[in-house]
């Protein structure tokens, strides 16, 4: 189980920083993942899986779902 726990995160980053790099990837996209805790510091087997389901969400979904929170944000 450790093992596999170990292939996940050191693939898992891997990936984190091959999408990071891309120069197709906007500094506002850019920014958000490398602040988000839940993304470029992640180390835990949960959070890992939940943004690999989030990378899995059409470009559409992922910004109407960052449009709600910000909205949500500012109407609190």
């Amino acid at each position: 189980m450790e093992e596999n726990l170990n292939y996940l995160q050191k693939s898992y980053h891997q990936r984190i920083m091959d999408i990071l790099e891309d120069p197709k990837l906007s500094y506002p996209e850019r920014e958000f993942y490398a602040e988000s805790p839940n993304w470029y510091t992640n180390n835990q087997f949960t959070n890992i899986i939940d943004t690999l389901i989030w990378l899995s969400y059409s470009d559409e979904i992922k910004t109407n779902t960052l449009d709600e929170e910000l909205q949500d944000y500012f109407d609190s």
